[in-house]
């Protein structure tokens, strides 16, 4: 029978506590997160920001009355119409699940309509009830900042880590802007959001 000795034994136990820790299910996702926005004020609606770049912002795209397709990450606007509408680009955030997740639903369709984290990029799901406080889990997510407004008015360094699949909030870099879900790390500043007040 194979038998590792005491000394490779404590080096692998060395190379494992030196490895960066990347979380992929449960629990907040960065140690340094000290808050969670489950207060936010519900009356107004917001701007996920980009807390590495404060003028690119969540976009839901393609919106009808109904649905969208994706979320992408765009220049903040103040346009009323147009595929980059303002609406578009705000979000309600309300608690769901007795206040322990949060749902983000999009100031765009006319109806409830929650960003949807199944994996890979985020899509839309119906979620008529997030109101009473009651969403898909696969529309249900863990939000842990760094500092949240003792207004309620917003948050920062957020990261969204996705209630169904453990995955955070991410995007790749400028030219592959599509929000998607990607292994939670705390060593990834494209994984940050500040969640930012859009009454202005």
């Amino acid at each position: 029978m194979f038998k590792l000795s005491p000394f490779v034994i404590a080096l692998l136990a060395g190379l494992s506590s030196a490895s960066p820790v990347v979380e992929t299910s449960g629990g907040p996702p960065e140690a340094g997160n000290v808050c969670r926005p489950v207060g936010l004020d519900q009356t107004v609606n917001y701007f996920l920001q980009s807390s590495c770049n404060s003028t690119l912002v969540w976009q839901a795209e393609e919106v009808t009355p109904t649905h969208f397709e994706f979320v992408d990450l765009v220049a903040k606007t103040n346009a009323s119409a147009g595929t980059q509408a303002r609406n578009n680009q705000l979000w309600a955030i309300r608690p769901v699940n007795h206040g322990n997740t949060l749902a983000i639903v999009s100031a765009g369709p006319a109806s409830e309509i929650c960003a949807n984290g199944d994996g890979g990029p985020l899509d839309s799901l119906d979620c008529p009830s997030v109101s009473a406080g009651q969403a898909n889990q696969t529309a249900q997510f863990f939000v842990t900042c760094e500092s949240c407004a003792e207004d309620n008015l917003g948050a920062t360094r957020c990261q969204i880590q996705s209630a169904n699949e453990g995955q955070c909030a991410s995007f790749l870099d400028d030219l592959n802007n599509v929000i998607k879900l990607d292994d939670c790390s705390s060593y990834q500043p494209h994984q940050f959001w500040d969640i930012v007040s859009g009454s202005y």
